[in-house]
């Protein structure tokens, strides 16, 4: 790590802080911002103005040596700064029309439908797109549904790889990480910094997330429970967006609202903490063999449909 992230040049933390901090895996300034000052008030045993300082003056340093986008930036400079922001496709016409030629990084996509509609298929077509422009990938997966064999076999159908050798300097791009359960999840995003300040990864994936607190957290007695830690998943996948420049795409289950009389009565989990955290909510449904991606919301797209199918490339447009 570069002495200039090191979270001991923070006026107030000294040795004792910073073991603190280091037992919970915070070790840098970035660390600092993403999870916010009031765990951080939380772990050091400060008080909340003190922790408030050091992420005002962790983000500042940050900024001041191009490690993040200024947050002060003005209309003009924040315009410019998005014409210029490289997407990824999927190479799937209408799914890359609906999202405006591809994901962007420092951006949340929740991607929810129900089993079967294509939602990891999605996640896995993009990781290859990613990994053979030689970008690094992180997939977070709670489902133990990751199968390195469906990736060599998108890589083979697009034309990228001959043979299955060929495959593995592919593979190596992907780091993969398995969380049976809702601890494991968040021990394992709370460490990803060093992984993320190492590979600079341009997707950031978490499989069936939101689905683990469901399993878990049963019941009334346990709902503010859940939806508390759903709600600091929620602030940390955020903040990994912004302060790595990467995309992150959560996958998410949904149940059936029995209230709804008239049209789809199928609503992503995890209530509106889950909603206002993601910059672009995405619903894949199924209909007869084909798939529909709808935009169900963001900041500058109008509600639109995307058709496309499930097949060895992952998915496809559909054939007319």
């Amino acid at each position: 790590m570069t002495k200039e992230l090191n979270v001991d040049q923070l006026e107030g933390v000294g040795a004792v802080t910073v073991k603190k901090l280091k037992d919970f895996g915070v070790t840098s300034l970035i660390d600092i911002c993403i999870r916010g000052s009031k765990e951080i008030s939380e772990i050091t045993g400060t008080n909340k103005t003190k922790s408030d300082s050091w992420v005002f003056k962790a983000q500042k340093i940050l900024e001041d040596n191009d490690l993040i986008r200024k947050t002060d930036m003005n209309t003009l400079e924040l315009l410019k700064y998005h014409e210029n922001i490289d997407t990824l496709p999927v190479k799937c016409e209408a799914v890359d029309k609906l999202i405006s030629g591809g994901v962007k990084p420092e951006c949340v996509y929740e991607v929810y439908g129900e089993f079967g509609s294509g939602k990891t298929q999605f996640c896995l077509t993009l990781t290859v797109e990613a990994i053979s422009q030689e970008k690094n990938v992180v997939w977070v997966d709670c489902e133990d549904t990751f199968r390195p064999t469906r990736v060599r076999e998108i890589l083979k159908a697009r034309g990228y790889i001959e043979d299955n050798e060929e495959a593995e300097k592919y593979l190596e791009k992907i780091n993969y990480f398995y969380t049976p359960n809702t601890e494991q999840l968040m021990g394992t995003i709370n460490a990803l910094s060093d992984v993320l300040s190492e590979k600079k990864p341009r997707l950031v994936i978490i499989d069936g997330s939101i689905g683990q607190f469901r399993e878990e957290y049963l019941g009334r007695a346990h709902l503010a429970d859940r939806q508390n830690q759903i709600a600091r998943l929620m602030t940390h996948l955020k903040n990994i967006s912004f302060y790595f420049r990467c995309t992150v795409i959560f996958t998410n289950q949904v149940h059936t609202d029995p209230s709804m009389m008239f049209g789809d009565p199928t609503k992503p989990i995890g209530g509106n903490i889950v909603g206002h955290a993601s910059t672009y909510r995405i619903y894949f449904k199924k209909s007869g063999r084909k798939r529909i991606a709808r935009m169900v919301d963001s900041p500058e797209h109008p509600q639109g449909d995307a058709p496309f199918t499930l097949d060895i490339k992952g998915i496809s447009d559909v054939e007319e």
